[in-house]
Formats: structure tokens, C-alpha cells, sequence
């Protein structure tokens, strides 16, 4: 049993702004949502990816986000971790994820988790 977890109400407003862009969202495969998952739970990560984002194709130009940003350290795991769900263009090691904190930890792990394929029995939104 697996449920999709958002940190918050904001997150899942902010998950399901960017993915209703999607032109086609059934074509769109498993690794972009759990992209979109970190990028909408992160603002500060967010502001960074969103210039790399065709919002309506579901695509991500990865070859040079790490390049052309300067990232907090946590930051930059995520966006590191962003590349490597979306198309394994970045290593992200697990003393890099343990070392986040506890909130952005969870968006890490449920995101790890919506990358898999696998059913989803429910949607989990705080209504803080």
C-alpha cells in the first residue's frame, strides 16, 4: 500500500499548478512527476529548475543546471537529485540525503518512492 505524500497544502497546489501545464500528462513518464514532486516542494530549488523546464512538453534541460547555479548545499543535493530521477545525468549519494533536513529528507524519500513503478492507493495532504 503506497500513498503520495505532500509535505504540505502549498506543496500539492504548487505540484498540481505545474503538472496541469502538461500538454499531454499520460505521455509523460513516472520520472518527471517525481521530478516536478521535489521541484514543487522546494521553493528555492524550484526557482533555479523552473528556466530549465518546458512545462508543457514535461521535459527538463539537465546538461547545464549545475553549472550555470550557485546552490546552498542542500539545495544542490535536491537539484542533483532532480537530474538523477528525471534521467540519471547526476549520482546522488546516500550520506548526501541523509544529511538533508528532516523536511526536505521526506520530499527526497517520497520522491525516490514516486519514481518507482509501482500503484498508488492514496494522496496524503495536510490541510496545514
Amino acid at each position: 500500500m503506497n500513498h503520495i505524500d505532500f509535505l504540505s497544502t502549498d506543496h500539492y497546489n504548487e505540484f498540481k499548478r505545474l503538472a496541469q501545464r502538461l500538454t499531454d500528462p499520460g505521455n509523460t513518464g513516472r520520472e518527471y512527476f517525481a521530478a516536478l514532486y521535489v521541484i514543487a516542494g522546494n521553493e528555492h530549488v524550484r526557482d533555479h529548475l523552473l528556466p530549465y523546464m518546458d512545462l508543457e512538453a514535461g521535459k527538463i534541460r539537465t546538461s547545464t543546471i549545475i553549472d550555470e547555479n550557485t546552490f546552498t548545499k542542500q539545495e544542490f543535493v535536491l537539484a542533483k537529485l532532480v537530474i538523477h530521477l528525471y534521467n540519471h545525468k547526476e549520482w546522488v549519494l546516500p550520506t548526501e540525503l541523509i544529511s538533508l533536513s528532516t523536511e526536505d529528507y521526506k520530499l527526497a524519500m517520497q520522491a525516490i518512492t514516486l519514481c518507482r513503478n509501482e500503484q498508488f492507493d492514496g494522496v496524503t495532504i495536510p490541510n496545514a
